[in-house]
């Protein structure tokens, strides 16, 4: 009896796998990503060279019950936008909201105009290094 639960349990297990998007990952961060404080402006010096001015702020909240890890923001092709955010602790289950913020602040100047890049989804890896790609709800724009 034993033997058929375990294997049961296993085949269960097993097809995970093949329920979620990327498989099933153990305590791997889960977030909710979003631009805020975002500005433009351009100015113009003394010699009439304009320059385009961003500022934006890039927040990540985890999820009650996830874990800590680290996260990538990824464009549409799946490459990286940004060097990994740390969740460096896990939001307890227990929570009533989300854990966090962490944020990173940019600022950029240029004397072009900037094409945003489009985060569509992100990357996140467990403290044990299982990874699993999560899509975005909706796209965020970043310079």
């Amino acid at each position: 009896m034993k033997r058929v639960v375990f294997l049961a349990i296993g085949l269960l297990l097993a097809a995970c796998g093949n329920l979620f998007e990327g498989g099933v990952i153990l305590g791997g961060p889960t977030v909710l990503v979003a631009r805020e404080n975002f500005s433009f402006s351009t100015e113009t010096d003394q010699n009439n060279n304009t320059f385009y001015n961003y500022s934006y702020k890039i927040v990540l909240y985890a999820l009650p019950g996830s874990g800590a890890g680290s996260v990538v923001l990824l464009d549409a092709s799946g490459n990286p936008v940004d060097s990994p955010f740390l969740i460096p602790q896990a939001c307890p289950p227990s929570s009533q909201d989300p854990c966090g913020p962490y944020e990173r602040l940019y600022s950029k100047r240029s004397s072009a105009p900037l094409v945003p890049v489009q985060v569509v989804k992100y990357r996140t890896v467990s403290a044990n290094g299982q990874a699993k790609v999560v899509q975005l709800p909706s796209p965020i724009e970043i310079y």
